[in-house]
């Protein structure tokens, strides 16, 4: 008995003593690896790193066009770990929090319009390395209430955790988005329940995917109320040799109410080769309400896509298949109004739509979908109205007939 409990003193002891010795040689490699890693970031470099036996202080800086944005980062050396989640065992763990004082302008506005003036850091970016070299990130965003002359909006945070090896050869993970709600005089405009996805990304292939899943959202459209159950859309992603990505995407939404007769939607969308930067610009524009689009200014950028769209609704089914290669609008172009034709000669591709007769005829695009079939540009065929369209750089055909470009357009905008 004697020996046993000599034998586990003895293992404590040497437990205890690594414990403490330990930190002391791991963490010279710690700073080497940092700074490595640091500079491998565009824009990214060491302001100061203070190197102690059982962790280290760190300031970073990353340089944008936008302005200077700076880091401040406590760090842990193993193997006996203190995270935000208890004790654990592994190399490093550290706490990364944006430096308030020391924020690019933009950021600054950006986060001060929801969380008022800061006093801390709403953005904690937390990276435990375990002892099998494995990195897990989580980056945790807080919850906030703000109030304004538009109403009360309410956010209940957001967490975003991804795993890679020590290489980053492969990125998984998960993310979290928690609930939101925006009142006004105290009726409810806007309520959706949290949202969950994962998404995966292999950097060797440059390949990746994601799923998003969001069971309700509720709010306002151009028509009336709307609510959605049930959504879902998943990303695939590719980069190119070209720079360029292909992206993928396929958005159902099984359950819809709302003011009109659509029941359900689903897309099946291509994009199959965009800039990022022509994707973040088409994206912002999505992102704006309607009233508030210069579709102009929006379509000044090349596009390409495919898409298929299917429409079910009480009045019956409605689809549309288009592939579509635009080059983008000159930016001495007219307003549709003006020159209706001149939106054709960008364009190659073609269309076909095809809906119930019923689901045209009860829906706010009547009057269009009444002079389409009265010039008989929409044909019908066994209680279906169809139309195919093929465009090559302003020159029209509707299916199958040559046509001006500015009469269709005048026909298809109700400017007859």
């Amino acid at each position: 008995m004697k020996k046993l409990s000599l034998f586990l003193l003895s293992v404590s002891a040497l437990a205890l003593a690594a414990a403490l010795i330990a930190p002391g040689f791991v963490g010279p490699k710690v700073e080497e690896t940092w700074k490595q890693q640091l500079g491998q970031i565009q824009g990214g470099r060491v302001l100061d790193y203070q190197r102690g036996w059982f962790g280290a202080e760190a300031s970073t800086e990353v340089l944008s066009s936008e302005g200077n944005t700076e880091l401040r980062s406590n760090i842990q050396h193993g193997p006996v770990l203190f995270t935000a989640g208890g004790p654990r065992l592994g190399a490093v763990y550290s706490e990364t929090r944006l430096t308030v004082g020391q924020l690019a302008p933009s950021l600054r506005v950006q986060l001060e319009k929801f969380y008022g003036r800061l006093d801390h850091s709403p953005l904690v970016l937390e990276t435990l390395v375990g002892t099998d070299n494995r990195v897990l990130n989580t980056l945790r965003l807080e919850p906030f209430t703000r109030s304004d002359s538009g109403g009360e909006l309410k956010f209940d945070g957001a967490r975003l955790l991804f795993e890679t090896d020590y290489r980053g050869t492969a990125l998984d993970g998960t993310f979290e988005v928690g609930a939101a709600q925006l009142t006004k005089g105290g009726v409810e405009k806007f309520h959706s329940e949290p949202a969950q996805g994962r998404f995966h990304y292999a950097v060797a292939e440059r390949r990746g995917e994601a799923n998003l899943a969001l069971s309700m959202l509720r709010g306002e459209s151009e028509s009336g109320p709307l609510e959605l159950h049930d959504a879902s859309l998943q990303l695939d992603l590719e980069q190119l040799d070209s720079g360029r990505l292909k992206l993928v995407s396929d958005l159902v939404l099984p359950q819809i109410q709302s003011a009109t007769p659509i029941s359900s939607v689903k897309q099946h969308l291509i994009l199959p080769q965009i800039s990022v930067a022509d994707l973040a610009h088409y994206l912002g524009a999505l992102m704006l309400p309607a009233t508030q689009r210069n579709w102009q200014r929006v379509m000044q950028r090349p596009l390409q896509l495919q898409q298929q769209l299917a429409i079910e609704s009480a009045n019956g089914p409605v689809m549309m298949d288009a592939d579509v290669d635009w080059r983008g609008l000159p930016v001495s172009a007219r307003p549709v109004k003006l020159a209706p034709g001149q939106w054709l000669e960008p364009m190659t591709g073609t269309a076909t739509f095809s809906a119930a007769e019923q689901a045209l005829m009860q829906s706010p695009l009547v009057a269009q979908a009444m002079m389409l079939r009265q010039y008989g540009l929409l044909l019908e065929n066994d209680g279906e109205l169809q139309m195919h369209l093929e465009v090559n750089r302003g020159d029209l055909q509707v299916n199958g007939q040559q046509l001006p470009p500015d009469l269709f357009m005048l026909a298809l905008t109700g400017q007859f």
